[in-house]
């Protein structure tokens, strides 16, 4: 059995063919998907993907380019998804200098804070490291 541990099936670039592609993913071997979320939007499409497929679990962070997004209105949002049972770790977070389009210290902030969380929730994290 394959697992994906960092997916993002959620991304509008599958609207045209997701239901077909992940109704595909048993015939193709893969057994278990977790999708990472990388932007606000995205955590609430995880949500509903991982109660819509058993085989799909999910993560909740913010990629370092939408780190300023951040609040901590939003982090209290985050904490209260990693609460829910297929929600398997903190991710995508991290810091990545190369496209510049975020400012390195809100990157830096926010990702510390969401170690933090995902230090208090005992939970796995992804990190994007580029």
């Amino acid at each position: 059995m394959i697992i994906d541990t960092h997916a993002h099936y959620d991304d509008e670039q599958f609207d045209g063919d997701r239901e077909e592609l992940l109704g595909s993913m048993e015939a193709g071997g893969v057994g278990l998907i977790v999708n990472a979320g990388s932007t606000l939007e995205s955590w609430s499409r995880i949500v509903e993907q991982t109660e819509k497929y058993p085989f799909l679990y999910g993560a909740i962070g913010i990629h370092p380019d939408e780190a300023g997004s951040l609040s901590e209105e939003r982090m209290r949002e985050m904490e209260e998804l990693l609460d829910r049972d297929k929600i398997v770790a903190v991710g995508e977070i991290g810091l990545d200098y190369y496209w510049d389009k975020e400012n390195h210290d809100i990157q830096k902030k926010w990702f510390i804070r969401q170690l933090e969380t995902a230090r208090k929730k005992d939970m796995p994290v992804i990190i994007h490291s580029r």
